[in-house]
């Protein structure tokens, strides 16, 4: 039977690896933008920008496309969806707070480390669950002024027509001879998600740096993204790499819809896996109209809907309902949860280890 095990993961600061986005523009300088465009245009342009919201968002852009078509045919044209990657989505919402004020009515994905930064600010709104009862209890999060939407599993994953009989069954397997100059990892120094992965695998092989010191001196490589690492490996740039899981449920749909078989496979790792959550939130903006506000309570909503997390769940994330079944996880597989709010014990530890041994 499948168990939950605590897991404290080391805490992702932000500007450690990921360069903050160039642009902090303040709410104040884009009202001033749009009180030109009404002297010029009228109050039909005033009605407009007081009726959208912008959402900061991560995420597949087909399952986002998706999720904005449905959304918008019962509440009409109001999301400006501005897509990016966890570590950008990261970086911006953090730079844009620091300059006084996020531009983002609403932020869903990366990690909750970020989350918790701004709520431990009181720079989140408190969020009003309509479908409360349906949430499964392990992701309803006392005290936290966000909504956990999804999570993703850490795996491994190879293509089976370079291993066909050498297949590891665990992480430690990979510091193997075998695995020798064959294996790929994002590196945690360019990507935020593959920090994440990096300071879960440090506290899942014993809280040092001998796992990391063998990966390296077993030749493996390190690509520019998690999203890369699948694709490399189907290629047969590589025969095997760890990732999040959810990357090759994709990579196996679109090969089922265009007719021909993926040669990247899962593993689940005799150690279990690590489970990594995306939130969703409403940072606190006492300039957002009562439209735009009923509107982000909407999508907050809509995203915990069944509708939405069907959606999600067949770009490969796991659902957060109860309603919903998680056809990924095995039930012989263990999954580590994250304790985030323990997760900067051994940070500047990790991260100084790893630049050590990598760069």
């Amino acid at each position: 039977m499948k168990k939950k095990i605590l897991l404290v993961l080391t805490t992702i600061i932000i500007f450690s690896f990921v360069g903050c986005n160039s642009s902090q523009n303040t709410k104040s300088d884009e009202e001033t933008e749009v009180n030109d465009t009404i002297l010029e245009n009228g109050e039909d342009d005033e009605k407009d920008s007081q009726d959208r919201i912008i959402v900061y968002l991560s995420g597949p852009e087909a399952m986002i496309t998706n999720l904005e078509e449905e959304f918008e045919k019962e509440n009409g044209d109001v999301l400006d969806m501005n897509i990016m990657s966890c570590g950008q989505l990261r970086s911006k919402v953090w730079a844009e707070s620091q300059a006084g004020s996020i531009q983002a009515d609403v932020i869903w994905g990366s990690d909750p480390l970020i989350y918790n930064k701004l709520d431990d600010l009181k720079l989140l709104m408190p969020l009003n669950i309509k479908e409360f009862e349906k949430i499964s209890s392990q992701y309803l999060w006392a005290g936290k002024n966000y909504a956990l939407v999804n999570e993703r599993y850490v795996i491994i994953m190879y293509n089976n027509t370079m291993l066909i009989d050498e297949i590891p069954e665990s992480f430690a397997d990979l510091t193997d001879e075998k695995y020798k100059n064959i294996a790929v990892m994002a590196d945690a120094s360019q990507s935020s998600t593959a920090f994440a992965i990096a300071s879960s695998l440090y506290e899942l092989m014993g809280n040092n740096n001998n796992y990391f010191q063998s990966l390296k001196n077993n030749g493996i490589m390190l690509s520019k993204s998690n999203g890369l690492v699948p694709s490399q490996i189907m290629e047969g740039q590589f025969a095997v790499g760890i990732a999040p899981h959810d990357s090759i449920i994709r990579l196996q749909n679109k090969a089922e819809k265009e007719g021909y078989e993926v040669t990247v496979k899962a593993v689940w790792p005799r150690e279990g896996v690590i489970s990594l959550q995306r939130p969703i939130a409403i940072p606190v903006d006492d300039n957002r109209s009562n439209k735009q506000q009923e509107i982000a309570n909407k999508f907050v909503n809509f995203m915990l809907s069944k509708k939405a997390q069907m959606i999600t769940a067949n770009f490969g994330f796991v659902s957060v309902r109860n309603d919903i079944e998680n056809t990924y996880l095995p039930e012989e597989i263990e999954s580590f949860s994250v304790d985030w709010d323990a997760a900067s014990e051994n940070e500047e530890n990790i991260k100084n280890e790893y630049q050590q041994i990598f760069h």
